[in-house]
């Protein structure tokens, strides 16, 4: 037997509307002491303001590795090495030829040895012909999945490059690691 139903459950069948959930959050703050961001003029006005828009580009850039300002750049990066680093970066990802993308990685990493947690950048050099770099791609492609850093959408290339390395390593240690590293991604 049906109920009659007066709350917003949906489904009611007193003759009365249902209220979306924006019409039932909308009663929810008239009753709190706290109000919304959006509904704050005082908030908009600053958020709305240049040097607020100049904060959070700069915060931006500080946790997306892009270019900081001159006086965040001092504190975090006096010597310019992230600056060096990135723009070494920008020269291996815009290489126009595949030589000239082989020489850019070598010279790369004879400057940076360590490399960075750029997943993209990671799968790239697992298409090297050298296998000592694919090796070291690799290594730290299995360490940043270990540590949980790899990010949920990886690069739609990385399954074909680990089941490249797979197949046509010379080294069987080399292709069990990307064996398993592929069916870790894959679960």
């Amino acid at each position: 037997m049906a109920k009659d139903r007066d709350d917003n459950g949906g489904g009611g069948f007193s003759g009365k509307r249902d209220k979306t959930w924006r019409e039932i959050d909308a009663g929810r703050a008239k009753g709190s002491k706290y109000h919304s961001r959006q509904d704050d003029p005082a908030q908009q006005k600053i958020e709305r303001s240049a040097s607020y828009q100049k904060y959070k580009t700069a915060a931006d850039a500080l946790f997306t590795g892009g270019e900081l300002p001159e006086g965040l750049a001092k504190t975090f990066d006096p010597e310019g090495k992230r600056k060096a680093q990135k723009q070494a970066m920008q020269k291996v990802t815009e290489s126009e030829t595949r030589a000239d993308w082989v020489k850019a990685v070598v010279d790369y990493l004879e400057k940076y040895p360590e490399l960075p947690e750029d997943a993209y950048f990671l799968d790239s050099l697992l298409d090297h012909p050298r296998e000592r770099i694919v090796d070291k791609a690799l290594a730290r492609l299995e360490g940043l999945a270990e540590e949980g850093k790899l990010p949920k959408k990886v690069p739609q290339s990385l399954d074909q490059r680990l089941k490249s390395v797979e197949l046509t390593s010379m080294d069987p240690d080399m292709q069990g690691r990307a064996k398993t590293l592929r069916e870790k991604l894959r679960a």
